[in-house]
């Protein structure tokens, strides 16, 4: 994908419209624009975003359900604007599938990073999709699960598909090259989002909670992500590689 990759902008303010769309535009990106869910999925369904930006405080809809909406319906990177105070928007809005997140007001720089390190997330997916079945798949086991790590597909102990969005097969890809070693939330940070760790972020206990309740058997007593009380995680399940 390169940098004529399309976005949606979510937006209600009309300034944050226009001051985004010239913003992105300058970086070659190419833009849409909407206020509202229902033109946000006629937008999708004609002209399919590659990455949304979705400010969650829309006047006429709620921005988390349109958030929900899109992980659900569509293969979509998404950036939540948050305010910069508001932490609980935060968790919230990756708990139900964001896959990162900017505050008001942001730095264009910043924002930029994380539009390319979404993006990135979202073509590695893409191209592995794009590949199919062909060539050697590299997948690997554990506690009955598969993951094929060039299409990004998890296959629970009976066989069933479970989707992963692209934060939480980056998680499971970090947390499986680096089983057995504690992993700060620092160093998770960095690695997942490239964004260091700030007092009250819990970007990735979000994510680590979610991942743990597709692949726990029960996420409240894990046995393959375990907690490091004071320190991190540590995938616990012995790793080896599928047939």
């Amino acid at each position: 994908m390169a940098e004529s990759a399309h976005i949606l902008v979510v937006e209600d303010d009309a300034f944050v419209q226009k001051a985004l769309r010239l913003y992105l535009e300058g970086e070659g990106y190419r833009i849409s624009t909407c206020d509202n869910g229902k033109d946000m999925h006629a937008l999708m369904e004609k002209d399919p975003a590659d990455l949304a930006i979705m400010d969650l405080k829309l006047p006429n809809d709620d921005g988390f359900d349109l958030t929900k909406q899109l992980r659900d319906r569509y293969s979509v990177g998404i950036i939540i604007l948050t305010s910069k105070d508001d932490s609980i928007d935060r968790v919230v809005g990756l708990e139900i599938g964001a896959d990162d997140y900017v505050t008001k007001p942001w730095d264009e720089r910043e924002l930029l990073a994380r539009i390319r390190s979404v993006m990135r997330r979202v073509v590695d997916r893409q191209n592995a999709l794009s590949q199919g079945a062909d060539g050697e798949q590299r997948s690997v086991s554990f506690n009955g699960w598969v993951l094929n790590l060039d299409s990004r597909e998890l296959k629970d102990p009976g066989g069933a598909k479970v989707e992963l969005t692209s934060g939480e097969f980056s998680l499971l890809n970090e947390f499986i090259e680096k089983a057995g070693r504690v992993l700060s939330r620092d160093h998770l940070l960095s690695a997942i989002y490239s964004r260091d760790w700030e007092p009250f972020d819990r970007s990735i206990d979000v994510l680590v909670t979610r991942l743990r309740r597709k692949v726990e058997a029960d996420s409240r007593h894990p046995e393959i992500i375990k907690t490091v009380r004071g320190t991190g995680y540590m995938f616990a399940a012995a790793i080896k590689k599928a047939d």
